[in-house]
């Protein structure tokens, strides 16, 4: 098989071009920032008031979740770790929650995520009143009903020159924030 490799390097680099350019033409704003108590997301009724505050937008968002409760988050993790455990015994696509990633590190960031679809319903997976197929922190599955505070912080992903912005070049922009803040679970996106 004969493959033109200098040509497939140019058009690599031409595409990375227009990938800077497009990002030069993007700016990310705070979009809404969210303060919920852990007994206020059990209570669907309650979530259902707090995101129904949440403005709608066409636009992507990257969005990051908070423990504002930082001696709360070693007897969290705790939580968390032996509900990991029994979780992993369990049958996949049956009884098993996909839960996201452990990271490990030292930080009271909980996770950083982005969506260019539905934002409330993703919240909604993060805190575990919805769904168990979704890779997802699922909070109130397995945080024993301990009482702490988030915050979820959202930033609106905009293009100045009204470009569609694609996913991937969302993903860029989400792994900055997650290298800069060292969520303790979640993935970095897979660029």
């Amino acid at each position: 098989m004969k493959i033109d490799s200098e040509h497939i390097v140019k058009q690599s680099e031409e595409f990375a071009l227009n990938i800077a350019k497009q990002i030069s033409k993007i700016t990310v704003r705070p979009f809404c920032e969210i303060s919920l108590h852990s007994s206020e997301y059990r209570d669907r009724k309650t979530l259902s008031n707090y995101l129904h505050k949440i403005p709608k937008s066409d636009n992507p968002l990257i969005y990051i979740i908070q423990i504002k409760s930082p001696k709360i988050l070693s007897t969290l993790i705790d939580y968390f770790e032996d509900y990991q455990s029994a979780n992993k015994l369990k049958v996949k696509n049956k009884d098993r929650v996909n839960l996201s990633r452990y990271n490990k590190t030292s930080s009271d960031i909980l996770y950083v995520g982005s969506s260019t679809t539905d934002f409330k319903t993703r919240i909604k997976n993060h805190l575990g009143t919805e769904g168990n197929r979704v890779y997802s922190l699922h909070l109130c599955k397995w945080d024993n009903c301990l009482e702490y505070d988030l915050n979820i912080f959202a930033y609106e992903v905009i293009s100045e020159s009204n470009e569609i912005i694609e996913r991937f070049i969302v993903e860029i922009l989400e792994q900055q924030f997650w290298d800069k803040l060292s969520p303790i679970f979640g993935k970095r996106s897979g660029l």
